[in-house]
């Protein structure tokens, strides 16, 4: 399963037209990934068969919420949910830098749908700790950029995790370091295909990367 991040309309159908199977909605890139317009969701949904995951992040910086933070991620998570969105990328942490389990686990026994723990999941202390917390908070996937700096750890991460729920590699994944992910046995990739500051969704580098996992999977098969 190849999910490309998408900062525009115009980069989710390049992104959709080139064989993205899963498109991550936000807007701002330089602020890492904020929420988009709910319209692009609702325009999206019209258009594309592809499922489409929704960020849930009104502000860059800190991922220390205060309780009017989450308010505000709660607005804009549920119109997210009413425009169409089939999963909801949220996540806050507590002073401590440990998971907000309280307030994870209220937003996702209230949305009813699949959601991902967006990169808040790499600032905790102890990324092993979060894994356990997120299953037990009803998170469905992760979202981790950890293997950009540690293969090993995310490794262990995946074995940890033992299908209980789906980590999924960010960070600057492109076509040159695809395989580094998929040779360890994961089998989604995230990533914005984009190989120009300044541009947006390179059609050519989606399907760069989706011949790499077809290439990847037919090594399995073949062993």
């Amino acid at each position: 399963m190849l999910e490309v991040c998408i900062f525009s309309l115009e980069d989710a159908f390049t992104a959709a037209h080139a064989g993205a199977q899963r498109l991550e909605i936000c807007s701002n890139v330089s602020a890492g990934g904020l929420t988009a317009p709910a319209e692009w969701v609702f325009v999206l949904k019209q258009t594309l068969t592809i499922p489409l995951v929704a960020m849930a992040r009104h502000r860059g910086g800190s991922f220390v919420y205060t309780e009017e933070d989450w308010v505000l991620t709660t607005k804009n998570a549920e119109n997210l949910l009413m425009q169409g969105a089939d999963a909801i990328v949220f996540g806050g942490l507590k002073a401590d830098g440990t998971l907000n389990f309280d307030q994870c686990k209220k937003l996702n026994d209230n949305l009813g749908i699949p959601t991902v723990l967006h990169r808040a999941f790499d600032a905790t202390p102890s990324p092993k700790d979060t894994l356990e917390a997120a299953i037990e908070a009803g998170f469905s996937r992760i979202l981790t950029g950890i293997g950009s700096h540690s293969m090993d750890q995310l490794q262990a991460l995946q074995k940890q995790a033992d299908g209980r729920i789906q980590l999924i590699p960010a960070g600057g994944i492109r076509q040159g370091n695809a395989q580094r992910y998929l040779s360890i046995g994961l089998e989604q990739l995230h990533s914005s295909a984009i190989t120009q500051i300044g541009h947006g969704v390179n059609a050519k580098e989606v399907q760069a990367l989706l011949a790499c996992m077809a290439n990847n999977q037919h090594l399995q098969l073949s062993k």
